[in-house]
């Protein structure tokens, strides 16, 4: 799963690394981004600045009253496995709302996002992400990131009516395995405008771009419990822990 990540660049270099115009909004860098944040997102026309926790356009939440339409009937099997989704490995509970995070296995037929999978697929920039390793009841919380420090594009969707996103996963990598079993789906750059295309609507040919990347491309370590908690955004967050 994904229930924290960075975006520590500068505007400016996120609109030159995805081919993108120069976004209308500044954005301060951000060390450690929880659900509920709006954040920069790449979407087919440019950079957007969207809150993290995706609610359908057809769901209560979405309008704050009136008739409600809830994301699963009472008792439905898909309630629990998106609630599995959307509660991050962290130390701090935190208020939510939304799903954060979209599951690539089924997500073409999920009532959620199968209409955002055909229509309104995005790009979330991002230098790194937060996982935490559960043993005996303590939570620690790692990074990871590319080797070479570079920007990476992790797959999302988002819906137009709500301007909310959620990050696709998919099953670990064998490195973020050692700490995780899921990961978020980071895009191959030759994937990337195939995957921004409103057009191109082919689940066969998009499907099999929601994958677990390269191991050998990235590495991880350990850091400070500081990340267990949202308020603490500050470049300690990104500082290995001295063991």
């Amino acid at each position: 799963m994904c229930g924290r990540y960075s975006q520590t660049m500068d505007l400016t270099e996120a609109v030159k690394r995805f081919g993108v115009k120069q976004a209308p909004f500044n954005c301060k860098p951000s060390y450690n981004i929880a659900p509920g944040t709006s954040v920069p997102v790449v979407c087919a026309g440019g950079l957007r600045l969207m809150k993290w926790g995706f609610i359908p356009a057809w769901s209560s939440a979405a309008f704050g009253s009136g008739p409600s339409t809830p994301l699963f009937s009472s008792g439905n099997t898909l309630e629990k496995k998106f609630s599995e989704e959307t509660t991050p490995d962290t130390a701090a509970p935190q208020e939510r709302e939304g799903l954060i995070n979209a599951r690539a296995e089924g997500i073409a037929s999920r009532p959620a996002f199968r209409s955002a999978f055909y229509r309104t697929r995005c790009i979330i920039p991002a230098d790194g992400f937060y996982e935490w390793q559960s043993s005996a009841g303590v939570k620690t919380p790692y990074r990871f990131e590319m080797k070479d420090k570079s920007l990476f594009g992790m797959a999302g969707v988002y819906e137009e009516k709500t301007g909310t996103f959620a990050i696709i996963t998919a099953a670990a990598s064998a490195l973020v395995r050692t700490v995780h079993h899921r990961m978020p789906v980071i895009l191959e750059r030759r994937h990337e405008a195939l995957w921004l295309d409103p057009k191109f609507r082919d689940s066969e040919t998009l499907l099999p771009l929601l994958r677990a990347y390269d191991s050998s491309l990235m590495h991880v370590y350990r850091v400070s419990d500081i990340v267990n908690d949202p308020k603490n955004d500050s470049p300690d967050c990104l500082k290995p822990l001295q063991q």
